[in-house]
C-alpha cells in the first residue's frame, strides 16, 4: 500500500515539474528587462501635451506666437491714398456737360424681312423688303441719324427691336436704345437711341381718359416712352410719343393722349425737380388744333419751335400742305432751360419736307444747364 502510495505521488511530482517549465517557457521574453539597454522609453503617442526641454530658455516675445504686425518705427508711413467714389459724378470736381442736343424723327414704317401679320402685298399696311431694300432703308436711316446730330434721337415707326438695334450699329454713334414694342404683329413703335447711360425705361400703355371714346376710355395709340438717361453727369428724361394718325381720323383720341401726356410729365417733373424733362414725337397735329393747344396754353410746357415761321417749322407735307406734326416740348419747372432759337427742322432740302427714306423731317433742339 506503501508502494503504491509512494508511486502515485511521483507521478503528480513529475506532471507539476513539466507543465511549470513549458508555461515559464511561453512567458519568459514578454516582461524581461536587459538592464544593459539604455534606450529611453518611448513616451506614449496618445498624449496631447508637447514635450518641453526644461534646460531650454522659454523667449516671451517670440514673434512667431504674436498676432500683431510688426512696425518698424523708423520706417516712414506711406500716405494713404483718398477713396474714389463708385460714381464719378459725386466727385466735388466732376465735369457737367452744359448742353444736351434732343432730335426726332419718323423713320417711317421700318419694317424688318418678315411678314408677321400675313398680309404684306402692296396695297396692305405692313411690307416685306427683300435683303437689299432693308440694307438700303437702313443705311439710309443710319445717315439721317448721323446728319441730324443729336446727342439723344427719339424715333417712331419702328417695328422690332431687331430693327432699331440694326440701326442702333449702323449709326455707330449711340451707347444705348430702347424700343417700347407694343407686341402686336406689324406695329410700329417708339424707341430712343442715346449717349451715355439708360437708367430707368417705363412703356405707358395704360387705360387713359377719353370722355369722347366709347366706354370713355382709351390708350396712348403706341406705347408712350419714358426713359431715364444718365449723360455727362447730367440727369435728362426723355419721353417718346406717337399719336393717333390723321388717317380714319380720330381727334378725340389725340386729344385724350396729350392731356394723359401733360399730366404724367407734370408728375415726373415733381418727382425729379434735378432732371431735364423733354418730350417729342410724331403728335400729327399742327399748331393751333386742340392737341397742341391742350400744352401750350399751359405754363408748364414750351414748344421749342414756336419761334419759327410756319414754313420754317414744318415736318411733313400733308395733301400739299406744308404742316408741322412733329414737335418737341420742354417742361419748364425741369432742370435746365431751352437754348433760344436753337430748334431746327433737319431735311434734304429747303423745299422739301422730308429726310431720307422717310416722309418726314426731322427737328432738333439744344437744351442747357
Amino acid at each position: 500500500m506503501i508502494k503504491v502510495f509512494v508511486a502515485v505521488l511521483f507521478s503528480v511530482f513529475i506532471f507539476c515539474v513539466s507543465g511549470c517549465e513549458e508555461t515559464y517557457e511561453n512567458t519568459e521574453n514578454t516582461d524581461v528587462v536587459d538592464p544593459t539597454d539604455t534606450t529611453e522609453p518611448t513616451e506614449p503617442t496618445d498624449s496631447t501635451e508637447p514635450t518641453v526641454d526644461p534646460t531650454e530658455p522659454t523667449d516671451p516675445t517670440d514673434p512667431t506666437e504674436s498676432t500683431e504686425p510688426t512696425v518698424d518705427p523708423t520706417e516712414p508711413t506711406e500716405p494713404t491714398e483718398p477713396t474714389e467714389p463708385e460714381d464719378p459724378c459725386l466727385a466735388v470736381d466732376a465735369e457737367k456737360i452744359n448742353s444736351v442736343v434732343i432730335g426726332t424723327y419718323n423713320t417711317h414704317l421700318f419694317f424688318d424681312k418678315i411678314c408677321d401679320s400675313g398680309y404684306c402685298s402692296s396695297s396692305d399696311f405692313e411690307s416685306v423688303p427683300s435683303n437689299s431694300e432693308y440694307n438700303s432703308k437702313l443705311k439710309d436711316l443710319a445717315d439721317s441719324v448721323k446728319k441730324i446730330g443729336a446727342d439723344i434721337i427719339l424715333l417712331q415707326e419702328v417695328e422690332k427691336e431687331s430693327c432699331l438695334k440694326d440701326l442702333f450699329e449702323k449709326s455707330d454713334t449711340y451707347d444705348e436704345f430702347f424700343l417700347g414694342e407694343k407686341g402686336t404683329s406689324a406695329s410700329v413703335d417708339t424707341g430712343v437711341m442715346t449717349k451715355g447711360k439708360i437708367t430707368y425705361k417705363n412703356k405707358h400703355t395704360e387705360s387713359i381718359e377719353c370722355a369722347e371714346c366709347d366706354g370713355g376710355k382709351t390708350t396712348f395709340s403706341r406705347a408712350f416712352l419714358e426713359t431715364h438717361i444718365e449723360l455727362g453727369c447730367r440727369k435728362i428724361i426723355v419721353f417718346s410719343a406717337h399719336f393717333k394718325s390723321k388717317a380714319d381720323d380720330d381727334a378725340p383720341r389725340r386729344l385724350a393722349e396729350a392731356a394723359a401726356a401733360a399730366k404724367i410729365l407734370k408728375k415726373t417733373a415733381e418727382k425729379y425737380p434735378d432732371a431735364l424733362i423733354v418730350m417729342g414725337g410724331d403728335l400729327n397735329d399742327e399748331p393751333g388744333s386742340d392737341t397742341l393747344e391742350s400744352f401750350e396754353q399751359e405754363s408748364s410746357f414750351l414748344r421749342v419751335a414756336n419761334e419759327l415761321s410756319t414754313k420754317d417749322q414744318a415736318t411733313y407735307s400733308y395733301r400739299g400742305n406744308a404742316i408741322a406734326i412733329d414737335h418737341i416740348f420742354w417742361v419748364k419747372s425741369s432742370l435746365g432751360s431751352y437754348k433760344q432759337s436753337s430748334a431746327e427742322v433737319v431735311k434734304d432740302a429747303p423745299s422739301t419736307y422730308s429726310l431720307g427714306s422717310s416722309d418726314h423731317a426731322a427737328l432738333k433742339a439744344t437744351f442747357e444747364f
